[in-house]
């Protein structure tokens, strides 16, 4: 990629001072997706990982064209004016919050909205994706709820209102001046010395939260991109009893792979090399380019580049979204969590494999994806369908990257045909899903839009060379750029 050298520059040239220049390099709109990036940016992107570090590339030159450069605000001091408006923005607005003390340091927040058909026995429970909260399912609690399920969906710690109840590693000068501007890059402080945060803490969350907060009997566990990845890997992990529970796993554009710092059972000689484990503090090398990284994304600008980038109808995004996610990130720990999410070791399963346990579990698969997502484009689908052949596969379109945000109608619609089999509420009037392959149904949304439903699946054994290949126009098309 032509540019990731001048980006490697403009992040060297800001780190001694926190400042991002603002480049001026040429912002052009998709003509389908009015998405904006660099002008250069016409060549293919053969992994995704390319495509992961184009997008944090991108985020350095989203600042509008002709501005000077912006110094970013590396630390403030907590105010009561600034909770009450972070606190207000993280509840969803069609469910309740309540609160969940959590190890004894750790506070969660989930959200719940109630069964509106007394005596059902089925929970739903929700995992969100990187970078959002509980309110990303704020779409999904009413339809959901009026079906006769109890829905949940609780913050990952590090995200939204879930987070440490103290400092974590106090102690840093700007910590002694400002109380409560800057947490975690001080020194160990009981009990947070093992405290990672990270996919392992979430997994564990998330079995913990069944145990311990959902009253149902049954439980359908579902989640979008990471929320996704943890669905597979938390059910997994489940032990016979709580297994025993779930009733099935929706999976809607499931991010395949988490974090880059080996894990330590697969790769024992490389993981002990490593000088840092993501533990509490955030040791002094690392926080420069934390900050960094970390000022820069959680800025509006980049925040509204990265959401039109990753949706098929940016005209739905709007700025309630991006001021949402900017104000989450707005914690005195929402660094050093960003810091322990970077490095975080992998989890000893892959997506796959995690996959694949879950369906010798006999649980039934739901899978879920919007067309035009840039990120886990239909290759990745068709890679969980070989895993689960047996799963509902559907593919919606034109949707992207968080289907049940912005094409929310029609993934309700998906969602309670597939509820309605698998966990049927009495006396609610039961429709299928498209039987065969190729089938299709449409959805209005509320502004609109058609949406097409279409049964996917594949008919003879999976082949991932010509899968691959049979899906590269349309994934090159997705990450092209062109002018208006």
């Amino acid at each position: 990629m032509a540019y990731v050298g001048g980006a490697r520059n403009i992040l060297a040239d800001a780190l001694p001072t926190v400042s991002m220049p603002t480049s001026t390099t040429r912002l052009v709109r998709h003509p389908a997706r009015s998405s904006r990036s660099p002008a250069g940016r016409q060549e293919s992107h053969s992994a995704q990982l390319g495509v992961l570090l184009s997008t944090v590339v991108a985020s350095c030159w989203t600042n509008r064209q002709g501005r000077q450069t912006r110094t970013c605000r590396v630390a403030r001091s907590v105010t009561a004016e600034r909770t009450a408006r972070r606190e207000k923005l993280m509840q969803p607005k069609t469910a309740s919050s309540n609160k969940w003390h959590w190890k004894d340091r750790l506070t969660v927040h989930y959200a719940k909205a109630a069964s509106k058909i007394p005596g059902t026995d089925t929970a739903v429970v929700l995992l969100h994706g990187f970078g959002v909260a509980s309110f990303h399912y704020e779409a999904q609690f009413g339809p959901l709820s009026e079906a006769g399920y109890t829905v949940y969906a609780a913050d990952n710690v590090g995200a939204g209102l879930s987070w440490p109840d103290s400092d974590p590693a106090p102690g840093t000068p700007l910590e002694v001046q400002s109380p409560g501007s800057e947490w975690g890059f001080g020194s160990p402080c009981p009990p947070f010395e093992d405290l990672v945060i990270g996919e392992a803490l979430w997994v564990e969350q998330v079995r913990d939260f069944i145990a311990e907060c959902v009253e149902e009997p049954y439980v359908i566990l579902g989640g979008n991109s990471l929320g996704g990845y943890l669905t597979v890997l938390a059910t997994a992990a489940m032990g016979t009893e709580l297994l025993g529970r779930v009733k099935g796993v929706a999976l809607l554009n499931p991010t395949p792979f988490w974090g880059w710092i080996p894990n330590r059972s697969k790769n024992p000689g490389l993981y002990d090399t490593l000088p840092w484990k993501g533990q509490f503090p955030i040791p002094a090398s690392v926080r420069p380019l934390t900050l960094a990284w970390y000022n820069t994304l959680r800025n509006p600008d980049s925040i509204e580049w990265l959401l039109n980038f990753v949706t098929s109808n940016p005209a739905g995004v709007g700025h309630e979204l991006a001021e949402r996610i900017a104000t989450m990130a707005d914690h005195p720990a929402g660094a050093a969590a960003f810091a322990q999410i970077l490095f975080t070791p992998q989890a000893e399963l892959t997506f796959e494999e995690a996959l694949d346990h879950v369906v010798k579990s006999n649980i039934p698969v739901f899978l879920l994806y919007g067309r035009e997502d840039p990120w886990i484009i239909p290759y990745w689908a068709a890679r969980a369908y070989s895993t689960a052949p047996g799963a509902d596969y559907v593919q919606l379109s034109p949707s992207g990257h968080c289907p049940h945000y912005e094409t929310p109608a029609a993934v309700n619609e998906c969602l309670l045909r597939w509820l309605q089999d698998k966990a049927p509420v009495d006396g609610q009037a039961q429709q299928d899903l498209p039987g065969s392959i190729g089938a299709s149904f449409a959805v209005t949304e509320e502004d609109g839009r058609e949406v097409v439903v279409t049964r996917r699946g594949f008919p003879e054994p999976f082949r991932e060379d010509e899968l691959a290949w049979d899906e590269l126009p349309a994934w090159l098309q997705q990450m092209a750029r062109g002018d208006e």
